[in-house]
């Protein structure tokens, strides 16, 4: 029997590739020694180099608190919580992590890589800091109005304010 690629998304979230074959049974394949509760959750439809291709999912949604899949599946399933390891199968052949990497990215109507590239508002954002262009206090500070030198004088009220009068307190 010929045998194809998937993928099983483990627990922690970390991808595998692993070779499948047509009579295997998908549980075990996802780390599980019973098939209860372990069943196919949803297909994407996706279309991969001119040639339409189904990718099915399968795992269980009941489950022990700890066994919790850490894996952020695309939507129609973002919000829901698998548990343990699953599973991902293409109809076509094989689905390799590459492959998965940009349906993945596809299906969440792709992702802005803001590590690899220069960003053209790069320029402005240097270590200079506006407050080093104003004149310093002796202590070093910028003079801009939020912290008050030593040596300015500092107006204060001569109305007492904590102490009213009988016909203002009235």
């Amino acid at each position: 029997m010929p045998s194809m690629i998937a993928i099983v998304i483990e627990k922690s979230g970390s991808i595998k590739e692993i070779k499948l074959k047509e009579d295997d049974e998908y549980y075990k394949k996802a780390g599980f020694k019973s098939s209860s509760d372990f069943a196919k959750q949803t297909s994407w439809k996706v279309n991969c180099n001119g040639k339409q291709m189904q990718i099915d999912l399968y795992g269980k949604t009941k489950g022990r608190a700890g066994q919790e899949n850490k894996y952020e599946f695309p939507p129609p399933v973002d919000n829901v919580l698998y548990f343990g390891g699953c599973l991902l199968v293409a109809d076509t052949g094989d689905l390799t992590k590459e492959l998965w990497k940009s349906i993945y990215e596809h299906l969440y109507g792709g992702f802005e890589d803001l590590g690899d590239s220069e960003d053209e508002d790069s320029e402005d954002f240097e270590d200079t800091d506006e407050d080093d262009k104003l004149p310093k206090t002796k202590q070093g500070y910028a003079k801009n109005g939020f912290v008050v030198d030593d040596d300015e004088d500092v107006e204060e009220d001569s109305d007492n304010d904590d102490e009213l009068s009988e016909e203002e307190y009235i």
